[in-house]
Protein backbone atom coordinates (compact mmCIF):
# COMPACT_ATOMS: atom_id res chain seq x y z
CA UNK A 1 0.00 0.00 0.00
CA UNK A 2 1.27 3.49 -0.88
CA UNK A 3 1.53 5.45 2.37
CA UNK A 4 2.30 8.90 0.92
CA UNK A 5 2.40 10.75 -2.36
CA UNK A 6 3.60 14.26 -3.13
CA UNK A 7 1.28 16.93 -4.46
CA UNK A 8 3.16 16.95 -7.75
CA UNK A 9 2.71 13.21 -8.16
CA UNK A 10 -1.00 13.62 -7.51
CA UNK A 11 -1.20 16.45 -10.03
CA UNK A 12 0.65 14.31 -12.57
CA UNK A 13 -1.89 11.52 -12.20
CA UNK A 14 -4.70 14.07 -12.46
CA UNK A 15 -3.34 15.53 -15.68
CA UNK A 16 -2.81 12.13 -17.24
CA UNK A 17 -6.22 10.76 -16.27
CA UNK A 18 -8.25 13.87 -17.02
CA UNK A 19 -6.16 14.66 -20.08
CA UNK A 20 -7.13 11.30 -21.57
CA UNK A 21 -10.79 12.07 -20.90
CA UNK A 22 -10.50 15.46 -22.59
CA UNK A 23 -8.77 13.99 -25.62
CA UNK A 24 -11.37 11.25 -26.13
CA UNK A 25 -14.30 13.59 -25.47
CA UNK A 26 -13.07 16.23 -27.90
CA UNK A 27 -12.12 13.70 -30.57
CA UNK A 28 -15.43 11.83 -30.55
CA UNK A 29 -17.60 14.93 -30.16
CA UNK A 30 -16.89 16.33 -33.59
CA UNK A 31 -16.65 13.29 -35.86
CA UNK A 32 -20.30 13.00 -36.83
CA UNK A 33 -22.45 15.78 -38.26
CA UNK A 34 -25.59 14.19 -36.81
CA UNK A 35 -26.50 11.83 -33.99
CA UNK A 36 -29.38 9.75 -32.67
CA UNK A 37 -31.82 11.91 -30.71
CA UNK A 38 -32.67 10.57 -27.25
CA UNK A 39 -36.21 11.25 -26.08
CA UNK A 40 -36.88 12.20 -22.45
CA UNK A 41 -38.84 9.85 -20.20
CA UNK A 42 -41.18 10.59 -17.29
CA UNK A 43 -38.31 11.22 -14.85
CA UNK A 44 -36.71 13.75 -17.21
CA UNK A 45 -40.01 15.60 -17.68
CA UNK A 46 -40.58 15.67 -13.92
CA UNK A 47 -37.29 17.50 -13.32
CA UNK A 48 -37.64 21.16 -14.24
CA UNK A 49 -35.05 23.02 -16.26
CA UNK A 50 -32.97 25.59 -14.36
CA UNK A 51 -30.19 27.63 -16.01
CA UNK A 52 -28.90 28.46 -12.51
CA UNK A 53 -27.96 24.81 -12.03
CA UNK A 54 -24.97 25.52 -14.26
CA UNK A 55 -23.06 26.52 -11.11
CA UNK A 56 -23.70 23.12 -9.54
CA UNK A 57 -22.79 21.48 -12.85
CA UNK A 58 -19.50 23.38 -13.02
CA UNK A 59 -18.58 22.40 -9.45
CA UNK A 60 -17.70 19.07 -11.07
CA UNK A 61 -14.45 20.72 -12.16
CA UNK A 62 -13.55 21.22 -8.50
CA UNK A 63 -14.79 17.82 -7.33
CA UNK A 64 -12.55 15.82 -9.67
CA UNK A 65 -9.29 17.46 -8.49
CA UNK A 66 -10.40 16.78 -4.91
CA UNK A 67 -10.48 13.09 -5.82
CA UNK A 68 -6.80 13.20 -6.67
CA UNK A 69 -5.54 15.71 -4.13
CA UNK A 70 -7.50 14.74 -1.01
CA UNK A 71 -7.89 10.96 -1.28
CA UNK A 72 -5.64 8.39 0.37
CA UNK A 73 -2.38 7.94 -1.54
CA UNK A 74 -3.15 4.34 -2.47
CA UNK A 75 -6.32 5.43 -4.30
CA UNK A 76 -4.74 8.00 -6.61
CA UNK A 77 -3.28 5.67 -9.23
CA UNK A 78 -6.39 3.44 -9.39
CA UNK A 79 -8.48 6.61 -9.86
CA UNK A 80 -6.30 7.59 -12.81
CA UNK A 81 -6.73 4.18 -14.45
CA UNK A 82 -10.46 4.20 -13.74
CA UNK A 83 -10.74 7.60 -15.37
CA UNK A 84 -8.83 6.44 -18.44
CA UNK A 85 -11.01 3.34 -18.68
CA UNK A 86 -14.17 5.45 -18.38
CA UNK A 87 -12.88 7.59 -21.25
CA UNK A 88 -12.14 4.56 -23.43
CA UNK A 89 -15.47 2.84 -22.70
CA UNK A 90 -17.45 6.03 -23.24
CA UNK A 91 -15.50 6.88 -26.38
CA UNK A 92 -16.35 3.49 -27.88
CA UNK A 93 -20.06 4.11 -27.27
CA UNK A 94 -19.82 7.64 -28.66
CA UNK A 95 -18.28 6.26 -31.87
CA UNK A 96 -20.64 3.31 -32.25
CA UNK A 97 -23.85 5.09 -31.26
CA UNK A 98 -23.52 8.90 -31.10
CA UNK A 99 -26.39 10.53 -29.24
CA UNK A 100 -27.86 13.98 -28.73
CA UNK A 101 -31.09 15.59 -27.49
CA UNK A 102 -33.16 18.71 -27.82
CA UNK A 103 -31.70 21.35 -25.53
CA UNK A 104 -33.50 24.33 -23.93
CA UNK A 105 -32.86 27.69 -25.58
CA UNK A 106 -33.18 29.77 -22.41
CA UNK A 107 -29.74 30.32 -20.93
CA UNK A 108 -30.69 32.67 -18.12
CA UNK A 109 -29.29 36.14 -17.54
CA UNK A 110 -26.33 37.92 -15.99
CA UNK A 111 -23.45 35.78 -14.75
CA UNK A 112 -25.50 32.62 -15.23
CA UNK A 113 -25.98 33.49 -18.89
CA UNK A 114 -22.26 34.10 -19.32
CA UNK A 115 -21.32 30.86 -17.58
CA UNK A 116 -23.81 28.78 -19.56
CA UNK A 117 -22.87 30.43 -22.83
CA UNK A 118 -19.23 29.66 -22.15
CA UNK A 119 -20.08 26.05 -21.35
CA UNK A 120 -22.05 25.67 -24.57
CA UNK A 121 -19.11 27.02 -26.57
CA UNK A 122 -16.66 24.40 -25.34
CA UNK A 123 -19.11 21.51 -24.90
CA UNK A 124 -20.43 19.27 -27.65
CA UNK A 125 -24.09 18.62 -28.38
CA UNK A 126 -23.24 14.93 -28.77
CA UNK A 127 -21.53 12.46 -26.41
CA UNK A 128 -24.54 12.20 -24.13
CA UNK A 129 -24.73 8.46 -23.44
CA UNK A 130 -23.04 7.53 -21.14
CA UNK A 131 -22.54 10.67 -19.08
CA UNK A 132 -18.87 11.20 -18.27
CA UNK A 133 -19.96 13.87 -15.81
CA UNK A 134 -21.65 11.12 -13.82
CA UNK A 135 -19.07 8.35 -14.21
CA UNK A 136 -16.11 10.55 -13.27
CA UNK A 137 -17.99 11.98 -10.29
CA UNK A 138 -18.72 8.49 -8.98
CA UNK A 139 -15.19 7.13 -9.33
CA UNK A 140 -13.86 10.26 -7.60
CA UNK A 141 -16.39 9.75 -4.82
CA UNK A 142 -15.14 6.20 -4.29
CA UNK A 143 -11.56 7.51 -4.14
CA UNK A 144 -12.50 10.16 -1.57
CA UNK A 145 -14.36 7.73 0.68
CA UNK A 146 -12.54 7.15 3.98
CA UNK A 147 -13.34 4.48 6.54
CA UNK A 148 -14.62 5.99 9.78
CA UNK A 149 -14.95 9.56 8.42
CA UNK A 150 -18.74 9.84 8.52
CA UNK A 151 -19.09 13.62 8.31
CA UNK A 152 -16.51 13.95 5.54
CA UNK A 153 -18.00 11.06 3.58
CA UNK A 154 -21.44 12.62 3.89
CA UNK A 155 -20.06 15.87 2.47
CA UNK A 156 -18.59 14.10 -0.55
CA UNK A 157 -21.78 12.07 -1.14
CA UNK A 158 -23.99 15.17 -0.99
CA UNK A 159 -21.70 17.05 -3.36
CA UNK A 160 -21.62 14.13 -5.80
CA UNK A 161 -25.42 13.79 -5.74
CA UNK A 162 -25.80 17.52 -6.37
CA UNK A 163 -23.52 17.27 -9.41
CA UNK A 164 -25.39 14.28 -10.78
CA UNK A 165 -28.76 15.96 -10.24
CA UNK A 166 -27.49 19.15 -11.88
CA UNK A 167 -26.88 17.39 -15.21
CA UNK A 168 -30.61 16.58 -15.25
CA UNK A 169 -31.70 20.06 -14.14
CA UNK A 170 -29.49 21.71 -16.75
CA UNK A 171 -30.77 19.24 -19.38
CA UNK A 172 -27.24 18.48 -20.54
CA UNK A 173 -28.10 14.83 -19.98
CA UNK A 174 -31.18 12.66 -19.66
CA UNK A 175 -31.84 9.97 -17.07
CA UNK A 176 -30.66 7.18 -19.38
CA UNK A 177 -27.30 8.97 -19.70
CA UNK A 178 -27.01 9.04 -15.91
CA UNK A 179 -27.69 5.31 -15.70
CA UNK A 180 -25.12 4.71 -18.44
CA UNK A 181 -22.58 6.80 -16.54
CA UNK A 182 -23.22 4.79 -13.38
CA UNK A 183 -22.69 1.54 -15.27
CA UNK A 184 -19.49 2.86 -16.83
CA UNK A 185 -18.14 3.85 -13.40
CA UNK A 186 -19.00 0.43 -11.96
CA UNK A 187 -17.23 -1.37 -14.81
CA UNK A 188 -14.12 0.83 -14.50
CA UNK A 189 -13.91 0.41 -10.71
CA UNK A 190 -14.43 -3.35 -10.95
CA UNK A 191 -11.89 -3.92 -13.74
CA UNK A 192 -9.18 -1.81 -12.11
CA UNK A 193 -9.80 -3.52 -8.75
CA UNK A 194 -9.49 -6.99 -10.31
CA UNK A 195 -6.32 -6.10 -12.20
CA UNK A 196 -4.78 -4.42 -9.14
CA UNK A 197 -5.43 -7.53 -7.03
CA UNK A 198 -3.91 -9.86 -9.66
CA UNK A 199 -0.09 -9.94 -9.14
CA UNK A 200 0.54 -11.13 -12.71
CA UNK A 201 -1.52 -8.26 -14.17
CA UNK A 202 -0.97 -5.56 -11.59
CA UNK A 203 -1.35 -2.06 -13.04
CA UNK A 204 1.81 -0.08 -12.54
Amino acid sequence: MIMSMSVWQRVGHLLLGWGCVGFVYSLTGHIYSSAHIISPIVIDDAIGYSPNSVWLYLSFFLFIPCGYLLSNADKVKPLMWQMILCAVLSGMVYLIYPTTAEFPQNIGSGLTQQALAGLLQVDTSQNMLPSLHVSLTLISLVALWRQGKLALNLLWVCWALVIIFSVLMLKRHLFIDVVGGMMCAWIAITVVHILSDNPSRRMQ
